[in-house]
């Protein structure tokens, strides 16, 4: 979904889960957040929950079309806002990953994948 004539929103929505977090009710689902800002360079912020990663993927290449981010910024490690990550680097692997140190010393702890 087109922002404006350089951001998309990217997200996905949950329209299956009734808890979030495991404590608040969501009735209507959730939406997970993630914006392409078009720029001197491309930058894509945060992924989503594990289960949509797939259609997370689909929406951004719809939005890059033929070109590739140069960045993907976490802003926190929930796994509704870095889940994907791998998935990420995997597709764009030239990409730079930009977080705080905090966030790459819990990767592991999150996702067991170092």
């Amino acid at each position: 979904m087109k922002v404006s004539d350089s951001v998309f929103n990217v997200g996905v929505s949950d329209k299956d889960i009734d808890l979030f977090e495991g404590l608040y009710v969501v009735p209507n689902g959730i939406a997970y957040n993630s914006y392409v800002v078009f720029d001197e360079k491309i930058t894509v912020f945060d992924t989503v929950d594990s289960r949509f990663s797939d259609e997370w993927l689909a929406n951004l290449a719809g939005v890059l079309g033929d070109k590739k981010p140069d960045y993907l910024v976490v802003e926190h490690m929930e796994p509704d806002h870095s889940a994907s990550i791998a998935r990420f680097v995997e597709k764009y692997p030239d990409a730079k990953v930009v977080a705080n140190a905090r966030i790459f010393s819990m990767r592991a702890q999150f996702f067991g994948d170092g």
